[in-house]
């Protein structure tokens, strides 16, 4: 018999098989994470402890929540896949021991895509009892300090293809990748730019913009309707609590 999960676990699991997709995303042959977000679900949906093939019919269960891997699949099969194609590309990488080059580029491919679908299945929008901006935000969030180099910022966007990276200078503010591309693009000083830190930088045309501040407990819709798309195409908001303290992040993604 299959585990109903409660909304708590449902966010629990999508916490873990969102921050595995990330990290898919960041390594071309980075999979395992999604694996063993995989084999969590598996292991709860099932109460019992197996691999992924035992697994199979619990998380297949669960996809059917999605309209992605259930619907669309059927209705667009030349651009969507079904649940079974990506679990099982997953599930032989899993056990395969060659997860170098392109084999394991395509494993993370179809990984991704399955996260995808899960994630929106265990968000379901019947089983969404809570629209808070803590049901969706990002938790443990990657910010910068001050006193780091503009190199270290730079790095974690090209690392993780962040549109803003968060700092805290007086109160929260965040780097753009525009204000990064304008403040080294064609300089000739680009090392001595790079080295320099940011609170250093934002007086050689480093740009930080003032972050949207917004608590956990705010309503998402409240929050996007109040945006407008026309003035503010990017917008990335930063959850703080009582003491200054980032708590998470919220962006378009996280609501899509």
């Amino acid at each position: 018999m299959t585990h109903t999960l409660s909304w708590d676990e449902r966010l629990h699991h999508r916490d873990q098989l969102r921050a595995a997709r990330y990290a898919a995303l960041a390594d071309a042959e980075g999979f395992h994470e999604v694996c063993y977000a995989l084999e969590a679900l598996g292991l709860r949906l099932s109460q019992r402890k197996a691999h992924l093939g035992r697994y199979r019919e619990p998380i297949a269960a669960l996809a059917m929540q999605s309209v992605v891997l259930s619907d669309l699949s059927g209705r667009f099969p030349d651009r969507f896949g079904t649940f079974e194609s990506p679990y099982e590309q997953v599930r032989v990488a899993r056990n395969d021991a060659m997860h170098t080059g392109a084999y394991a580029r395509h494993a993370t491919s179809a990984a991704i895509e399955l996260c995808i679908g899960l994630e929106e299945a265990l968000m379901n929008e019947q089983q969404m009892p809570r629209r808070k901006i803590k049901d969706c935000m990002v938790r443990m969030p990657v910010s910068v300090e001050p006193w780091q180099p503009v190199a270290q910022t730079r790095q974690l966007m090209l690392t993780h293809s962040f549109s803003f990276v968060p700092v805290f200078a007086d109160r929260w503010k965040l780097v753009s990748e525009t204000s990064m591309a304008r403040y080294l693009l064609g300089r000739e000083d680009w090392p001595t730019r790079l080295a320099m830190p940011i609170s250093e930088a934002v007086t050689h045309g480093l740009v930080l913009v003032d972050a949207r501040v917004v608590d956990a407990a705010d309503e998402v819709e409240a929050l996007v309707a109040a945006i407008d798309p026309m003035k503010e195409p990017q917008t990335l908001w930063l959850v703080v609590d009582g003491h200054e303290r980032l708590t998470g992040v919220l962006s378009a993604f996280e609501l899509m």
